[in-house]
């Protein structure tokens, strides 16, 4: 007989309902005792049966609460799919408190009629629990950051007239996300031209989440694509900031010393203070962009040492083509060999610095920072140097002219010299680091020796 009554609410069969009802009275009361994993009212609800709905919950009020195997009441089902007659029979058959219930995914009735546009349901829950609206799901967020975060502009607009402007600029989630904040982790710029139209919310732009970052800084750490460019525009445009813009600038510190040497220890500590204090993240953003360039430096090399200046000469032996000999090979073995040298050091070099920057290594690590940078130094000095010995191939009588040696032996002793200078930094650094270490151990022998005298 539970089977027929499933039959009845598949199609709203009301005849059917009352025969059944007249054969056993008991027969809605004896529900939970079936295996079935959801009411005959769960059926109605999913399928808008209103009057069916009436009936059964007329003969057992309880129904409305009822969970089904997913935690789901008949008033989810209902909202999800916007039925408004059967959400309002629902929610004068379970009370107010039937807006509070939530899945096992953590959401209420009211999130699934938000996150599907069902307006009128939407503002039918709202007006039976308005307390409803400001619940926190298991995720953390709100009803307001479930609308962003799913787009749904229409509902968000609807549920926004609970709070006065204040409170909406003050909304967070338990990361400390403001709207926001969701707007822009989502790229949902349409909502967040419209967050940014109230003057409330525009006004605490710079707000930062528990990470301490701003809208702005949370972007930033997103995958740049076309959504991305224009929500940084938007959010430049109102005057949204980074959380290190926000941070006041230190005083000025005043000396009594002489302009002249207090101009000269100011350049020197502000240089060492950016060594020691520089976190490079900024080659942590860069790291794509310096796999490219060191591909295309190794490629470069590669070409070069199968395509070496003057090309080849291809022979056969015992009527067979063997691999070309490169033309240098038969005036002057010396500068080819030479050639090749320096080539090699280029592509292993390049190649060097892509398994540092793919290894996942810290890059803000300062050894790490110098192992590149020197690698880096070296490919370029190479480079030079495999560019003139080519030059000095191709030439007549290997002379290549004065102006086009000194530029790049200079541009060479730049790139040892800025070598050179963070290898001293490097040095000093870590002898730093090294006595750091050593002065709470030299500390405890101090108080001992005191101790005992």
């Amino acid at each position: 007989m539970e089977t027929k009554i499933y039959e009845a609410s598949l199609t709203g069969d009301i005849q059917a309902l009352n025969a059944l009802l007249q054969q056993d009275q008991l027969i809605l009361d004896r529900l939970s005792l079936t295996g079935f994993n959801e009411t005959p009212l769960h059926i109605a609800a999913m399928r808008g049966h209103h009057h069916f709905a009436t009936v059964l919950l007329t003969q057992n009020p309880k129904l409305a609460i009822a969970l089904d195997s997913q935690r789901r009441t008949p008033l989810h089902l209902a909202s999800a799919n916007g039925s408004l007659e059967m959400v309002q029979e629902l929610v004068r058959a379970g009370g107010q408190d039937a807006c509070c219930f939530r899945d096992q995914d953590g959401l209420t009735p009211l999130h699934l009629a938000a996150r599907n546009e069902h307006l009128e349901v939407v503002k039918a829950l709202v007006q039976a629990n308005s307390d409803a609206a400001k619940e926190i799901s298991e995720t953390g967020e709100t009803v307001l950051h479930m609308c962003v975060s799913y787009n749904c502009m229409e509902s968000l607009k609807v549920l926004m007239e609970l709070w006065n402007e204040d409170e909406l600029a003050k909304i967070t989630d338990h990361g400390g996300n403001t709207l926001l904040h969701a707007a822009v982790i989502n790229k949902q710029t349409q909502i967040l031209n419209y967050l940014l139209s109230i003057p409330s919310i525009k006004a605490n732009g710079n707000a930062v989440n528990r990470l301490g970052s701003t809208a702005l800084d949370v972007l930033d750490q997103c995958p740049r694509d076309l959504k991305s460019l224009e929500a940084r525009e938007i959010l430049m445009e109102s005057g949204v900031m980074r959380a290190n813009d926000l941070r006041p600038l230190p005083k000025p510190s005043h000396s009594l010393m002489k302009p002249s040497q207090n101009n000269r220890k100011g350049f020197l500590s502000r240089t060492w203070a950016r060594y020691v204090n520089d976190d490079h993240h900024w080659i942590e953003k860069q790291r794509g962009i310096l796999i490219v360039a060191a591909l295309v430096v190794a490629g470069m090399s590669f070409y070069s040492g199968i395509n070496p200046p003057g090309g080849t000469i291809t022979d056969t032996q015992n009527g067979r083509y063997s691999l070309g000999n490169a033309v240098q090979t038969e005036v002057d073995m010396d500068q080819f060999d030479q050639f090749v040298m320096y080539n090699s050091f280029t592509m292993i070099s390049s190649l060097g610095i892509i398994v540092v920057l793919i290894s996942g290594l810290p890059l803000r690590n300062k050894f790490w920072m110098w192992v590149l940078m020197l690698g880096t130094m070296f490919t370029m000095v190479c480079m030079v140097a495999t560019y003139l010995r080519s030059l000095s191939m191709m030439a007549p009588d290997g002379y290549v002219d004065g102006a086009s040696v000194w530029i790049c032996l200079i541009w060479m002793l730049g790139c040892g010299v800025i070598a050179l200078i963070h290898t001293v930094f490097f040095v000093v650094w870590v002898v730093m680091k090294l006595s750091k270490c050593r002065m709470p151990e030299t500390n405890i022998k101090g108080n001992e020796d005191v101790g005992e005298v």
